[in-house]
């Protein structure tokens, strides 16, 4: 890369530092969750990626492990270093319709998965319909706190990047496009939604917990650390914060039904 090109593009991360930063975040989250998963559970990962928390689950919890995703190893930790976690173990799919018999799953997993799906009421559904009677949910899910990263860090720290890419592209296809980037920021939500001020209301803990509660009992809530987003870009360390989390995740539980009570 010439010496501008590095001047450019130098606030980003490489991708072994992306990858090792992703790993720091995702185990963050997996301390405080882990205390929730039951041993030797039967562990469906909804949306599991590359297969780390299977991978997790099933070293630190013995559990049995089967993950879902419709792009298996394209996200999340292992999507640069195409580690073999589990990945015999991960079928193609989606989370409006898992494939699996109602009441497998002693624990159903998703995290930062939900912002990204087509149909969250019935996501929940079938999450609700595969997860056994007295089993647990845990749905983890990004925070307005991150949204606000998102949009400070985007125009902070990459907007003279879309300026150098719309210059440098100024008489090619797509200018205009390259033009509105340097105004913008992305939804982390892409493509479901254009841009990052959806998320500033839709990652909202009380709109989460809203959605949550319309299919299931929340039992605890957890807000494990403060970290930047996006990756490429770490301008201050992970750490636990008394007033701002980067995700919620929610311990649930099925909602009991009105049918088995007693007259």
């Amino acid at each position: 890369m010439s010496f501008l090109g590095k001047l450019i593009y130098g606030v980003f991360s490489s991708k072994d530092q992306i990858e090792a930063y992703q790993i720091r975040i995702r185990d963050t989250e997996w301390n405080d969750i882990k205390a929730h998963i039951p041993e030797k559970s039967k562990f469906l990962d909804v949306g599991c990626g590359a297969g780390y928390s299977m991978f997790r689950a099933k070293k630190d919890l013995q559990c049995d492990c089967l993950g879902i995703d419709p792009n298996p190893k394209e996200h999340g930790v292992g999507r640069f270093t195409k580690e073999d976690y589990l990945s015999d173990k991960i079928i193609q799919g989606f989370s409006e319709a898992l494939p699996f018999e109602d009441e497998t799953f002693d624990v159903v997993y998703s995290s930062h998965v939900l912002e990204h799906v087509i149909d969250k009421k019935e996501t929940l559904r079938e999450m609700n319909r595969v997860l056994k009677r007295d089993g647990v949910l845990i749905l983890g899910m990004p925070t307005a706190s991150m949204a606000w990263i998102n949009l400070f860090s985007s125009l902070f720290f990459t907007t003279h990047v879309k300026i150098y890419e719309f210059l440098r592209g100024l008489f090619k296809r797509g200018s205009g496009e390259r033009l509105k980037a340097i105004f913008t920021v992305r939804s982390h939500s892409y493509p479901n939604k254009k841009y990052v001020f959806s998320d500033l209301m839709d990652y909202r803990i009380s709109t989460w917990r809203k959605q949550v509660k319309s299919a299931f009992t929340i039992n605890t809530e957890l807000t494990p650390a403060f970290y930047p987003f996006p990756d490429f870009i770490q301008f201050f360390p992970i750490h636990k914060n008394k007033l701002f989390s980067s995700s919620i995740f929610f311990i649930c539980s099925k909602k009991e039904s009105t049918d088995n009570t007693t007259p």
